[in-house]
């Protein structure tokens, strides 16, 4: 019985490595080779991509501090004009700020998208989910696809 599982998992040892060894030789075909003008245009979206992060970083600070600001406002009150008062207060705010950020990122990943097509990339919008202290909203950086 110890024979037979033996040769069984010797024998399943070696199909697993005689299946799985030969593509880590293979050549790559997918893409083309990268020569300095694609190398610029990737290095170009990288750096607009890095700056959209950058941006979504601050505003996600900024929403987090005005939602703490806000629960602080309306911790100890008990009235609900006084709280619904605060909650439209931080929500018209938030949004706003949410809102221009939006809009910025839009443009930046527009310009990008134009500077990164002539220069022979093939580019995508892409709608990622971003987290705002107590929402969530979608924004846009650029998605290489090829070139």
């Amino acid at each position: 019985m110890l024979k037979k599982y033996s040769i069984t998992a010797l024998f399943s040892l070696l199909l697993i490595f005689t299946a799985f060894t030969g593509g880590g030789f293979a050549e790559t075909t997918g893409q083309p080779a990268v020569n300095s003008e694609t190398a610029t245009a990737l290095a170009e979206v990288y750096r607009v991509n890095n700056e959209i992060y950058a941006e979504i970083a601050r505003v996600q600070a900024l929403a987090e501090e005005m939602y703490e600001d806000y629960l602080v406002e309306v911790s100890g009150v008990s009235d609900k004009q006084k709280k619904s008062d605060a909650w439209n207060n931080y929500d018209s705010k938030v949004e706003a700020e949410i809102a221009a950020l939006n809009t910025r990122t839009q443009a930046m990943t527009f310009q990008g998208m134009e500077k990164a097509t002539a220069s022979g990339l093939d580019v995508e919008m892409v709608w990622i989910p971003v987290q705002f202290a107590d929402r969530e909203r979608m924004i846009d950086p650029i998605k290489v696809i090829g070139w």
